[in-house]
Formats: C-alpha cells, sequence, structure tokens
C-alpha cells in the first residue's frame, strides 16, 4: 500500500543558552547570529520534519526540512537533505541529491538533539565546521572485516554557507566539496577518519577590509605591500582541506566519545585550527550525568601584516587604517578551552531535558572562536566566559 511506502518522523530542540559577554558574541555555529551575553531561544531551537518514500526495492527517496533561526534564511536552506537512494547490492549505496556532509561523528543527526548527549554540540570543536549538506551524492562500500564491520564512502559536491563579520553576513560558495571517510565498527566501538577538500568558488568576506585599503589610491605609494595585501584577502579560489579522527565506545550504562580535527586554510582571517574534545557519561536509569573537555589552537604561522612606511604610520589616517587591519587578523586567532559538565534525564523513550554549564578559557586574549564587536576589536578579553544551556528535545 502507498501508505506503507511513505513515512513521516521528526525531532524537536527547545533550547535556552546564555553566553558571550557584550563585546565577544557565542556563536552555535557559523549560521547562527552571535549572542552577546542575554539568555537566547533562537540559537539552539529548531523543528525537523523528514519523509521517506519507497520506490522500489533497491530505491528509496528522503527529504528532511529544519526551521530554525539562522542568519540568512530561506526554504533552500531550510531543505537540510533531498536525496535518492539507490542499493545497489548489499555492500554497495549510492545517494545523488542534498546530503549531510560527513566530515565528523554527528553529520547524520547534528540537528537532532535528542540524538547525542549534551545540550547542544561541543563549540570548541562543532562551531567553526561551516559545511553542514552538500549538494553532490556519495557512494558508500560496507564489507565485514574480522569481528566488525568497515564503511569506505567517498563524496563530492558543492555548498552554500554564511560568514557573518562584525559589520555584516555573506553568503558563501564552495566548490567542488570532495573527500572520503572510512570507518569501522565492532562491539561497542566505532572508529571514523575523513579527509576532505574544498574551493572558495564565490563570496567575499573580507569586502569590508578590501574598500577601506582600496578606498585611497595613494595610500598605495606610502604602503608598497598594500596590492599584495589586498590579493591575499581576497577569498575567492582559498582552498580549505579537512581532516579528523573520531571514536565512539557505549555499553549502555558508560560512554566515551571522542573527535580530533586539523583545518588548513589559505586564507589570512582563518589560521590553520586544530580543535578536539573528549567527553564522558555514566548512566543510572534514566539520569546520565556527563563531563566533557575541549581544546581549539590556531596553529602554524600566523599573517604578518606588513606596515607602511615609518613616516606614514605617523599620519592618523594610515596609522588607524593600520592599526584596525591588523585588529581584525589578530581577533581571528583561537586559543581557548572549555570544560563542561551536565545532566541529561529521559522523560520517555523520546522525550529527554538536559542541563549543561561549561567554563571557556580564553589563552593569551585569542577570541577568534567569538564574534567581536567593533569596540572589541581594542577591549580586553575576559579571561574565561561561562555557558550556560538548558534543552527539552524529542523525536517522533
Amino acid at each position: 500500500m502507498a501508505s506503507e511506502r511513505v513515512t513521516f518522523s521528526g525531532f524537536g530542540n527547545a533550547s535556552f543558552i546564555k553566553s558571550g559577554t557584550e563585546d565577544f558574541g557565542y556563536k552555535y555555529d557559523l549560521k547562527k547570529d552571535a549572542e552577546y551575553g542575554g539568555w537566547s531561544f533562537d540559537s539552539g531551537s529548531a523543528f525537523g520534519l523528514q519523509m521517506n518514500a519507497t520506490l522500489t526495492d533497491s530505491v528509496d527517496f528522503v527529504v528532511q526540512g529544519v526551521l530554525e533561526d539562522r542568519i540568512e534564511n530561506d526554504l533552500n536552506k531550510s531543505i537540510s537533505w533531498a536525496f535518492l537512494r539507490y542499493r545497489a547490492s548489499p555492500n554497495v549505496t549510492v545517494r545523488v541529491g542534498r546530503i549531510a556532509t560527513p566530515l565528523y561523528m554527528l553529520s547524520e543527526y547534528r540537528d537532532v538533539g535528542f540524538a547525542y548527549l549534551w545540550t547542544k554540540p561541543v563549540a570548541d570543536f562543532y562551531g567553526n565546521i561551516p559545511i553542514n549538506t552538500i549538494d553532490g551524492g556519495d557512494i558508500a562500500y560496507t564489507i565485514p572485516l574480522g569481528d566488525g564491520m568497515f564503511e569506505a564512502r567517498l563524496f563530492g559536491g558543492q555548498s552554500e554557507i554564511t560568514i557573518e563579520t562584525i559589520t555584516q553576513a555573506y553568503e558563501v560558495a564552495l566548490s567542488p566539496v570532495v573527500g572520503s571517510k572510512l570507518s569501522y565498527s565492532i562491539d561497542d566501538w566505532l572508529f571514523s577518519a575523513v579527509a576532505s577538500t574544498t574551493k572558495v568558488s564565490e563570496g567575499e568576506p573580507s569586502s569590508g577590509v578590501i574598500s577601506l585599503l582600496q578606498q585611497d589610491p595613494s595610500i598605495g605609494y606610502i604602503w608598497p605591500d598594500l596590492g599584495r595585501i589586498i590579493d591575499d584577502f581576497k577569498f575567492v579560489d582559498s582552498r580549505f582541506n579537512y581532516y579528523s579522527l573520531g571514536g565512539h565506545y557505549e555499553t549502555g550504562e558508560w560512554s566515551l566519545q571522542s573527535e580530533l580535527s586539523y583545518t588548513d586554510a589559505e586564507w589570512p582571517f582563518f589560521p590553520d585550527l586544530v580543535s578536539g574534545y573528549i567527553s564522558g557519561s555514566k548512566t543510572f536509569n534514566n539520569l546520565t550525568a556527563y563531563t566533557f573537555l575541549s581544546k581549539a589552537k590556531s596553529v602554524g604561522d600566523f599573517y604578518e601584516l606588513p606596515p607602511p612606511l615609518d613616516q606614514a604610520l605617523q599620519i592618523p589616517a594610515i596609522g588607524g587604517l593600520y592599526a584596525s587591519t591588523k585588529a581584525l587578523i589578530d581577533t581571528r586567532v583561537i586559543d581557548q578551552e572549555s570544560l563542561g559538565i551536565g545532566l541529561r534525564i529521559d522523560l520517555s523513550s523520546q522525550i529527554a531535558l538536559k542541563g549543561q554549564i561549561e567554563r571557556t578559557w580564553l589563552n593569551n586574549g585569542r577570541v577568534g572562536a567569538w564574534l567581536t564587536t567593533e569596540r572589541g576589536l581594542t577591549a580586553t578579553p575576559p579571561c574565561y566566559i561561562d555557558t550556560y544551556s538548558f534543552s527539552l528535545t524529542f523525536v517522533f
């Protein structure tokens, strides 16, 4: 019957988050507005509906829509999945359309709060990953290996993301996005490894800075490196390489999960980044207590902004332009770690209530994981920022 071939399911998160300060805004992820110190219902709340339609014994169609607050919001961005899946054999599966990007362990359920332990994905690791979906496809090959199951997956396509700056948000297109993921599950363990690469095809988040640097052509005479600096800031054609390792252990009573990633970036406003976390929990009946420790740090060589000629720095307009440009670069460097504790209460098999407290220490004044106001460019960062979050999550 037709009704047996079409099924509907859904999920929801009602979340309250308090984080950030007056000058340093908390980012739930890159597609969300920053929160500057108050309680927010918008950042972590979402409602999703999914339809699965079986077309033949080997072909089905999946579409998922997610309603949530975004910097840029429209119908296209609300469709998180829309793909045809073909099971070519017991070992080979092909998906074509809009799919979740298999870059990390929460790829298939990042928006489904009920499916993971915390009130929200660990910000030090997930807050700087912009790609949730790609328009393209993947192919997976699965075989038994020893006492476990091994899967190799190749994926490719393109993606659109939103990058928020001090002044405004910019739409950016990434194409192509290509990569591979290897995973192995055995008994209570799951391991994964990912390597991917992409290039920016459209969008210039640094266009405001470039416009300021180009406003007076005569500046180039006293700032000899200005032309090269402007070229360095251009985002189009910048390449990003992303690598990650993940592991998960769960017995039903105890759980342990960890992920580690490295982002190799070719853009001055985003230095290379290493991030990771480890999270553990213990379950008592329907109550789970958990904790996590996470770290994010910019690594490698940071962009050194060549200054104008010494005498030019004494001119207020030139000196101010150099100082503000350097501050914009410096405030994108990340060096922080977080410690969090939380409780999850499973009210039923489909509803969970969660609460979490975390403290993030900002090392050496590095605030690159937070959105900065114009005043924040010269403000002294706090030693740490506390984040409080509560969520009611459900599936149906």
